[in-house]
């Protein structure tokens, strides 16, 4: 009888243990057709199922770029002003905040242990803030396209691929880079959402971090 309570506590000791993982890191991120570069930082949590295959979530944000300039008309509110419309300069600040989760598969020596590649999938909310910038010109009197808002937004819904390696150190944390293609499925954008040569519905991105892993 003692034997088998002790057998019970084993298995229910294993039971309630778990295990997740904490990462961070710095990212980059380039649309196809654009010739910007956005650069920042990630973080996610990470929970294996197994050796070989773990869910995650991570959130990364990239930090905003400014795009081409490009020439816009505002036009007179009174129509006895002059000039009734004026060339005005404007240039956009877009940056890029991506919410993604999905699956990973290891090879090699697996999730915990030595070096391993790894690939998946991932699913994404994709927010992008557009702020909007113009020359001097008199806003009592003139407006542009009806509107002197210089706010707006982009929510995009995607999904992609990944992969990369990891390489594991006992007593000291995982080292990681991974290499990820992404596609907009859907989008809704703003009326003031003006971001000119920096939005694309694909992208891919680059990410080096450093996972470290709790247990209890």
């Amino acid at each position: 009888m003692r034997n088998y309570l002790i057998v019970v506590a084993i298995l229910v000791a294993g039971s309630v243990s778990a295990q997740v993982s904490f990462n961070a890191g710095s990212s980059t991120l380039k649309g196809f057709g654009t010739d910007k570069w956005f650069t920042g930082f990630h973080v996610g949590v990470e929970v294996p199922r197994d050796d070989a295959m773990s869910f995650y979530g991570r959130y990364t944000h990239h930090f905003a770029r400014t795009g081409d300039s490009l020439a816009v008309s505002a036009v007179a509110m009174e129509t006895t002003t002059t000039p009734y419309v004026l060339s005005v300069m404007s240039s956009s600040q877009m940056n890029y905040n991506i919410f993604e989760g999905g699956t990973r598969y290891y090879l090699g020596d697996g999730f915990d242990f030595g070096f391993a590649g790894y690939g998946g999938t991932s699913f994404m909310i994709v927010y992008n803030k557009v702020k909007t910038k113009y020359t001097d010109f008199d806003e009592t009197k003139y407006e542009i396209d009806g509107s002197t808002s210089r706010d707006g937004a982009i929510f995009s819904l995607g999904a992609g691929l990944l992969g990369g390696v990891k390489y594991t150190v006992p007593r000291v944390g995982t080292f990681y880079s991974d290499f990820s293609v992404s596609y907009m499925l859907l989008g809704q954008a703003s009326e003031n959402s003006t971001y000119t040569g920096l939005y694309s519905n694909l992208f891919f991105g680059i990410n080096i971090g450093y996972r470290r892993d709790l247990f209890w």
